[in-house]
């Protein structure tokens, strides 16, 4: 049977009408399935999160493989569904719950190195990883099917015009190995928007912000179509400071702050 065919028979016996709120779209190409094990390059005894596990496509590959699946499901009937047909699994352990409250899937502090590799719900991409950036405990690397505008903005330094603090979190913390589109008839329902699947690695000395810093350059952006000088004029005395002692012109707009001069902003909080 198809995959196609499996995943329709799968909703109509659940009576699940996939949700556009839950970001329900299901991965129904085997090709793609078969392209995000190998771009993720998931091996026997690798640890991995997944998030939003839906009917399971995915889960059921890196199972077999032999790996130790941490993944989250906030859909009660799914989450329900997925535990009886992995019943027989002992490598795998699911949680109920809302990956932006639990990023990594409830993983174990003491796991040191993991993977995430994900159809991510696209409603929740960006809460999803700044949720995650949050977290002293990160990934080694990140693989996520995801909306084409969200994965450009996660790596915006090309097209400053769409750099954001997200942009800035992300690229302080991860490097982008490589971006692949994927049509929409690889899903169902098809979303009405451009999908890739991104993968990303953690940096040899990822760099993460304070939590006030963060909240800084978050307002910084609300008004972005200002300039620093009035900006800063706006702003508390670190953000002050920080312009004068890091000769920032004060001319200059938001997103033609560099990635360097973003992290230096840092230390004066």
């Amino acid at each position: 049977m198809s995959l196609l065919k499996q995943t329709l028979l799968d909703l109509k016996n659940l009576k699940i009408i996939p949700s556009k709120k839950l970001g329900q779209n299901f991965l129904v190409d085997g090709n793609v399935v078969d392209k995000v094990m190998a771009i993720s390059n998931v091996r026997d005894g690798d640890v991995i999160v997944e998030i939003g596990s839906g009917l399971g496509v995915l889960s059921e590959k890196f199972l077999k493989v032999g790996v130790k699946l941490f993944a989250v499901e906030l859909d009660g009937r799914l989450f329900n569904f997925l535990k009886s047909k992995f019943v027989n699994y002992s490598n795998l352990w699911l949680m109920h719950g809302d990956a932006v409250d639990f990023p990594i899937a409830g993983l174990p502090q003491n796991i040191d190195s993991f993977k995430v590799v994900s159809n991510l719900p696209y409603s929740i991409s960006s809460t999803w990883i700044s949720a995650l950036l949050e977290r002293c405990h990160l990934p080694q690397s990140i693989s996520l099917i995801t909306q084409i505008e969200t994965a450009q903005r996660f790596f915006a330094s090309i097209r400053p015009s769409e750099i954001c603090p997200i942009s800035i979190f992300v690229q302080s913390t991860y490097d982008r190995v490589c971006m692949h589109r994927i049509a929409a008839s690889s899903f169902y329902p098809e979303p009405t928007v451009s999908s890739v699947m991104v993968s990303m690695v953690k940096k040899q000395t990822p760099f993460l912000f304070k939590p006030m810093t963060k909240q800084t350059i978050r307002w910084v952006f609300t008004k972005r179509r200002k300039q620093m000088g009035r900006i800063g004029k706006d702003g508390c005395i670190e953000l002050q400071n920080w312009l004068s002692e890091c000769k920032i012109s004060t001319y200059r707009r938001p997103e033609e702050i560099s990635m360097q001069q973003w992290q230096m902003l840092d230390e004066f909080f």
